[in-house]
């Protein structure tokens, strides 16, 4: 595909974004791919036609953690390069070196995934389940990522935008975090299983912390292309989510960590500071959404992908910070640990806040990349894209409904020491259904745009095309 990517009358720079744009919903297809597999794992008659083909749900669930990360912080990364060459123009000859070099570095790391994971070639750590040498790889291409993108922006950095202060801590906090997440490795560590944990732990919660500090980057960034409106790159708010966002990301492993012995201040300080970061997101997402909205009525009143997934992000936000409010209490913790309580509000968060966001941001970087209205009318903003969103999040309503009501029932029955209710037997055919809901309609989505991709020469050249 990367062969294809280079249209007459894309610089090298816009061609770069292109791939990573590519190369990231690839990733989410791989992802929903083994997700919808390991959704049939859950019913009995698949679960037994799975294993008879030597595959298994612990073969399952890696894979598809592992491409769901990488489709986060390559959409995250495809925003930070849209930024770079919207902002300083054609890239350099060693930019595109490294650009190759990172992207080669991810692809093996990539293909090594899908080559050893279902092998049990694996690591045995949570979330971080690759084995050292394709994590090595992972991290050295993002060092010449960082490197590509400090090395543009350090000059009058304190003058710049708050969104680049995001990327840029984003970026280093990865290279950091991931690097923590090994210290399994270390032989000490080894004998600390304790340390070991909160270690853990502590690089998980950070991690998610840098590509979140990415994916409000690419919000307000998108905010203030599209919108013309500087503001929401200096307003206080923004700087209040960079802010407390930083904060965060050194204290809200606690809450994860509840099981093991800690202080209990410790726990209260990241109880607020990840409620006031969810809090502060919703007020941005309100300005950034607000922002559109009044551009957009000052043209022509049509449908917008971007304004449209920014505005159910900052619905979802709302609803999840209930949620998180609730689970972040200690004896509800304590209930509903372990339970599908934990993964309603992990996949709420990760699809219907960061994908919406971030799929949003790729409807405007496309739109920049292919300007003919008509090509935004038929294929961007089509009313085929209209209609996935819309399936997409109520299927993706009732898949978070149905697994926190299993969840704490599950979590109560246990505290009392009861047994689980035989009306919980009704469950399973509905997650496969509503499962495979959501990953038909993003995949629908993602089918809308797949033609810019294959063929985007094309459509960069063309003065119409026919909506079909």
């Amino acid at each position: 595909m990367i062969a294809k990517l280079r249209p007459a009358g894309m610089d090298r720079g816009e061609r770069m974004v292109l791939v990573l744009i590519a190369s990231a919903l690839g990733c989410v297809v791989l992802s929903l791919t083994f997700g919808a597999l390991g959704a049939l794992a859950y019913m009995p008659a698949a679960s037994e036609t799975l294993l008879e083909g030597g595959v298994s749900l612990a073969q399952l669930r890696p894979l598809h953690t592992t491409f769901a990360s990488a489709w986060l912080f390559l959409a995250a990364a495809a925003g930070a390069y849209a930024y770079l060459n919207t902002e300083f123009g054609e890239t350099t000859a060693g930019d595109a070196w490294r650009f190759r070099i990172q992207m080669v570095l991810w692809g093996l790391a990539g293909l090594g995934a899908i080559f050893t994971l279902p092998f049990g070639i694996v690591s045995g750590r949570e979330y971080l389940a690759l084995h050292p040498a394709l994590s090595l790889m992972i991290w050295v291409g993002w060092a010449l990522f960082c490197w590509t993108f400090i090395s543009k922006v350090r000059r009058e950095f304190f003058a710049r935008p708050v969104y680049v202060y995001m990327w840029s801590v984003g970026m280093l906090f990865f290279l950091w975090t991931f690097a923590e997440g090994h210290a399994y490795l270390l032989p000490w560590m080894k004998q600390r299983p304790l340390a070991d944990l909160q270690v853990q732990w502590k690089s998980c919660g950070t991690l998610v912390a840098s590509f979140n500090q990415m994916v409000y980057a690419g919000l307000l960034y998108i905010g203030v292309q599209k919108s013309g409106d500087e503001s929401l790159g200096h307003s206080r708010s923004a700087f209040a989510l960079f802010g407390i966002g930083l904060l965060n990301s050194f204290t809200n492993y606690v809450h994860h960590t509840y099981h093991l012995p800690q202080a209990e201040f410790l726990k209260w300080i990241s109880f607020v500071v990840s409620m006031l970061e969810v809090i502060i997101l919703v007020i941005v997402i309100k300005e950034v959404v607000q922002a559109l909205r009044a551009k957009s009525l000052a043209g022509v009143a049509i449908f917008d992908a971007s304004t449209s997934l920014f505005g159910l992000a900052k619905s979802w936000n709302m609803c999840l910070l209930f949620l998180a409010l609730l689970i972040s209490i200690p004896p509800l913790n304590t209930l509903i640990h372990g339970t599908h309580v934990v993964m309603a509000h992990s996949m709420g968060s990760e699809l219907a806040i960061d994908s919406y966001i971030l799929l949003g941001s790729f409807a405007f970087i496309l739109g920049s990349l292919f300007p003919d209205p008509k090509v935004g009318e038929a294929l961007i903003h089509a009313p085929r894209v209209q209609s996935s969103i819309r399936f997409l999040n109520v299927f993706l309503v009732c898949l978070v409904v149905l697994l926190v009501v299993e969840g704490l029932t599950i979590g109560i029955t246990r505290y009392l020491g009861s047994p689980a209710p035989e009306w919980l037997i009704a469950f399973p055919p509905f997650f496969l259904v509503f499962g495979l809901g959501v990953a038909f309609f993003f995949l629908r989505l993602i089918v809308c745009w797949l033609p810019l991709m294959l063929a985007p020469a094309a459509f960069r050249n063309r003065s119409s095309i026919h909506s079909n």
